[in-house]
């Protein structure tokens, strides 16, 4: 896929903001912002496919026995209530500690720490830093002492992205060779 490439040239960079005109100014957080919301629309087509993925893995357990009921069942279920059931089917199908157990355990791992980046990344509230030539995250309420901010370079999201990928990739490689 061609994303737009990390923006802001490098007259631009680490200029205070005395410094830019303000066209210069405007210009760099248009491009940061196109270029985060670039990958954070994609992470979130990718994590649909997750989701549905993830799924399909579910209704078909069991060799696809109860299709029609687990369908109706997990059309409701959150991400997270899907993670704990296929937990739960993963334990009966295989022995703890085997090959196969620990091959899921370790995929739901990664898939809830995948769950809470998503949740931050969705819930929060965005801004550019042109300056550091990166985006931040803003988590909580303005009012609250809990409020943070996370800096993340158009590198970084690429990153996120590119893990989310491999997730997806990871869990249809265990949905067909080792399913539950």
């Amino acid at each position: 896929m061609n994303l737009p490439a990390a923006p802001v040239s490098a007259a631009i960079l680490g200029r205070s903001y005395d410094q830019m005109t303000g066209a210069q100014l405007s210009a760099a957080q248009a491009e940061l912002e196109l270029a985060a919301a670039t990958r954070l629309g994609q992470m979130l087509f990718e994590f649909a496919r997750l989701d549905t993925s993830l799924g399909l893995c579910l209704v078909w357990s069991g060799e696809g026995r109860q299709v029609g009921v687990l369908t109706k069942q997990v059309a409701d279920y959150s991400f997270h209530k899907k993670l704990v059931l296929l937990k739960d089917l993963v334990d009966e199908a295989f022995e703890h500690g085997s090959r196969e157990h620990s091959a899921y355990i370790e995929w739901l791992d990664d898939a809830h720490a995948m769950r809470t980046k998503r949740n931050q990344l969705v819930h929060g509230r965005w801004g550019t830093d042109p300056r550091r030539n990166q985006v931040f995250n803003v988590i909580g309420l303005p009012t609250s002492l809990d409020q943070r901010e996370v800096y993340y370079s158009i590198e970084d999201l690429q990153e996120q992205l590119e893990q989310l990928t491999r997730l997806l990739t990871r869990l249809n490689e265990l949905r067909f060779k080792l399913a539950v």
